[in-house]
């Protein structure tokens, strides 16, 4: 009986050996196939290119900020800029209150630390920033106060009757009977006559003086006559020979 026993335990201590080596064989034989399956390789996501900023003005983001679609701030937000970043300008407005970048996007001139002067005025690429920033503001000019048209002023000389001049005339005496004529000569047609003594008004002469216009129209010699002690004006003969 004994005997069995210890075949019994001695077939029990072989049989546990032999499980033993078995599993650890198993186990190095499959750690080493699995140790052989190839591992899986993650592909590295491509480096970010570098923009080419190479004839471009660029400027240094400070500090967040909004991009919009219009220069205005209710325009739509089309991105953001953070610090760090960078970005190319198409140009700025006149008054440089708003850039445009090279994508269209419009951001506030002062979010940037400082806009290079090289950059342009958009619709004026003549014109530069800096060149902007020197210029003069424009004033506008006052309007121009009309000037008041002059009243007219009417002389009182004007309103008053013009006066007639008082024809020149001189009263004379006749020396010597003579003959009034239609003209200032002898040839003329005889048409009245005066008497030695008469008096009679003179009221022009001819240029040589030789004969002398009464008021009535006739003439008479000069010689006829005592000198009158006023100039008279020249006259020309009405009637014909």
């Amino acid at each position: 009986m004994r005997i069995v026993l210890a075949f019994l335990l001695l077939a029990a201590v072989v049989g546990m050996a032999m499980f033993l080596t078995f599993t650890s064989s198993w186990g190095a034989i499959w750690a080493t196939q699995t140790s052989a399956e190839p591992t899986a390789v993650v592909e590295e996501a491509p480096p970010t290119p570098t923009p080419d900023w190479t004839g471009k003005i660029v400027v240094d983001i400070t500090q967040s900020v909004v991009l919009r679609s219009a220069p205005a701030p209710s325009a739509d937000t089309v991105g953001v800029l953070r610090r760090g970043d960078k970005v190319a300008l198409a140009g700025c407005d006149a008054e440089v209150i708003w850039c445009q970048t090279e994508d269209g996007a419009w951001m506030f001139a002062y979010m940037v630390e400082k806009i290079p002067n090289e950059a342009p005025i958009l619709g004026n690429p003549e014109l530069t920033v800096g060149e902007a920033r020197v210029m003069p503001t424009p004033t506008e000019e006052a309007p121009s106060t009309p000037t008041p048209e002059p009243t007219p002023t009417v002389s009182l000389a004007l309103l008053l009757p013009t006066a007639t001049p008082t024809p020149i005339t001189a009263e004379v005496v006749v020396i010597d009977a003579a003959n009034l004529r239609s003209g200032p000569g002898a040839t003329f047609a005889r048409i009245g006559s005066a008497a030695a003594g008469a008096t009679i008004q003179l009221s022009g002469q001819i240029a040589d003086g030789s004969w002398y216009r009464l008021t009535d129209g006739s003439w008479i010699a000069a010689f006829l006559v005592e000198p009158p002690a006023v100039e008279l004006p020249i006259v020309e003969a009405d009637a014909t020979e």
